[in-house]
């Protein structure tokens, strides 16, 4: 038998148990129904423990770096990274 993924991570809320056992996130449009172990289609939520967690709480989302005349800042230092 194959262990389910252990997903780490901040207890999370906005969650309900279904009837059947899931639990059904619902944060999101999607109103994902996850077994243990599984996450949502976002890959941010994930159930473990028979609770919702946050696996990303904590992690950058998102990293790119742009030059300042892209910025409301364009006069601010010219020709440097934000």
């Amino acid at each position: 038998m194959i262990e389910p993924e252990r997903l780490e991570g901040v207890p999370g809320r906005y969650w309900h148990r279904l009837e059947d056992g899931r639990i059904q996130c619902d944060v999101c449009p999607r109103h994902c129904r996850l077994n243990e172990g599984q996450r949502g289609l976002c890959f941010v939520r994930g159930r473990q423990d028979d609770r919702i967690v946050l696996t990303t709480y904590g992690r950058s989302s998102g990293f790119c770096v742009d030059p300042i005349e892209k910025k409301p800042l364009n006069h601010y230092l010219p020709g440097t990274p934000v």
